[in-house]
């Protein structure tokens, strides 16, 4: 018999399979494809964009030297403290960022057309609580 947490393991590492050492959608990384659809929302600053995306900032600084060199993004020093560095999206780093935007979309879509109608809404409501349950706690698991 499958518990709750055996599913939803099972649930995360299917996706952390997916993600493993593959590029998404034949343009970037997974990590730079965050990143660049994370930078949708406005500029981040590159401390905050390492801790959200749970890297160091030394990783962080090598992805944005990849996204930097094609293009996508533009560091800028922060007017109000010198030693920030802001971090936002180019026009083409924009259109980039929507067009994975729409990839992933599309994809969560395909998963939730397999779910029966009325389980849909439910269904999500129960992923944004699970989300927000696992950011709460996420500094004290320290297992796989």
């Amino acid at each position: 018999m499958r518990t709750p947490a055996a599913d939803v393991v099972a649930f995360y590492r299917m996706f952390a399979m997916m993600e493993r050492d593959q590029v998404c959608c034949g343009t970037v990384t997974v990590a730079q494809c965050a990143v660049l659809q994370t930078l949708l929302e406005g500029t981040w600053d590159a401390s905050a964009l390492a801790s959200h995306a749970r890297v160091t900032k030394g990783a962080m600084t090598r992805l944005l030297d990849g996204l930097e060199s094609r293009g996508f993004v533009e560091r800028h020093q922060d007017p109000d403290d010198g030693r920030r560095w802001l971090i936002e999206l180019t026009a083409t780093g924009t259109k980039e960022a929507k067009r994975l935007a729409g990839i992933t979309e599309n994809a969560v879509a395909l998963i939730m057309s397999r779910i029966p109608k009325d389980m849909r809404k439910p269904a999500v409501a129960m992923i944004a609580e699970l989300r927000k349950a696992a950011e709460q706690v996420r500094d004290q698991i320290d297992c796989c």
